[in-house]
């Protein structure tokens, strides 16, 4: 939710009084009418009188209740056929105590300009086609086999725990792989050993440090992934992972918060690069993840885009793969500092019909869904050899 109508000047929106229910004035859409799919409006006003309050300045992602509750009852029924999703293959070092030559690569980085770029725009929900919903769904299926063979993916970058590898991370490697060998007769030694990592993250998770803090949500956005999207699970496996995407929104909103608050120290810019890109991108994943979900439940209806809009991206993508030599390189030469920009402004600066070849497939899997309805290609064809 972008702000909040200011209570002076307006009352409870229509819907809300209807029901005899509170409103909590959030507009575009208060959280109820959001929530329920309705639509939100105020009375005896229009958007050009009302008074509208930005809630923040700054990105930030923290859930509207501060208290995380996992509910321990029955989910809803879930609205869509699992059949959607069956397939017949499943295609931190601590800083060093000694500060004398560190260098505190985050505060020279240039941080996004979101709140200038985003105060004078609404973004509001987004219905998504089939095609895109199963293409998201489809590139963050493959995350899982691309951790259990290689031991990173597109928020893993490949070098993120060459020193010192969380406990969290070495477990979401281990079930992955074992995700990989999955048969009707292990699957349920699967489903439950994810279940109790979960629960020892959720038992520790007040003593984590930052490093451990984006392992444990690189973990569940993978656990997520595991028993949300296959098809093939039991459903109730599915309902107890859907009422954990609240956990997982309260991780990855208190790990950008501690980002910003307690920012960490590095001797070598690309150790500094490598750990606040792949925190960048793991967020950002959070959301999608949960972005996605919803879109497969709620027939199309993407309830994150006002979350994601703000978040930060680099703009360009090609320091992802290369080396830490090339990496010193090119920061000799240009002095480069990382180039982010509102992912909603990173959608909207995509051209319909442009060369997708020079996408990489995160940058794809980033257009997709807010671009694709304007260019499909950005879905439906697979990227050049």
């Amino acid at each position: 939710m972008l702000g909040y109508i200011s209570s002076t000047r307006k009352k409870s929106c229509r819907q809300c009084v209807k029901a005899k229910r509170r409103c909590d004035l959030g507009y575009p859409y208060c959280k109820r009418c959001f929530s329920k799919g309705l639509c939100c409006a105020y009375p005896n006003a229009s958007v050009r009188e009302a008074e509208v309050v930005i809630r923040q300045r700054t990105p930030d992602l923290d859930p509207l209740a501060a208290d995380i509750h996992v509910p321990s009852g029955p989910a809803e029924p879930l609205q869509f056929d699992p059949a959607i999703l069956q397939q017949s293959d499943s295609s931190s070092p601590e800083s060093d105590p000694d500060q004398t030559h560190v260098q505190m690569y985050w505060k020279r980085s240039a941080e996004p300009q979101v709140s200038r770029h985003l105060m004078p725009k609404i973004w509001a929900p987004s219905w998504l086609n089939e095609n895109q919903v199963l293409f998201m769904v489809s590139r963050m299926r493959s995350f899982v086999p691309m951790l259990a063979f290689t031991g990173y993916n597109v928020f893993t970058h490949a070098h993120l725990y060459d020193k010192y590898q969380p406990e969290a991370y070495q477990d979401s490697c281990s079930l992955s792989a074992l995700y990989m060998a999955k048969t009707k007769q292990n699957t349920p030694v699967l489903t439950k050993a994810i279940s109790n990592k979960i629960n020892g993250l959720i038992a520790a998770s007040h003593g984590w440090s930052l490093v451990e803090q984006l392992a444990a949500v690189q973990a569940l956005i993978t656990y997520q992934i595991i028993r949300l999207y296959d098809g093939d699970l039991d459903i109730t496996v599915r309902e107890e992972a859907a009422l954990q995407n609240r956990l997982l929104e309260t991780w990855a909103a208190r790990l950008w918060k501690r980002s910003f608050n307690e920012p960490m120290a590095f001797k070598k810019p690309w150790d500094a690069w490598v750990f606040y890109e792949s925190l960048r991108r793991t967020v950002m994943m959070s959301v999608f993840m949960r972005g996605g979900w919803s879109a497969l439940t709620n027939g199309g209806l993407c309830d994150q885009v006002p979350v994601l809009a703000r978040l930060p991206v680099s703009k360009g993508d090609g320091n992802w793969n290369i080396d830490e030599a090339e990496f010193d390189r090119r920061l000799a030469v240009h002095g480069m500092k990382d180039q982010l920009v509102a992912y909603g402004d990173y959608s909207l600066e995509w051209n319909p019909g442009g060369d997708i070849g020079k996408l990489s497939e995160f940058q794809r899997l980033l257009l997709a869904p807010c671009r694709g309805l304007v260019d499909p290609r950005l879905y439906s064809e697979e990227p050049p050899e």
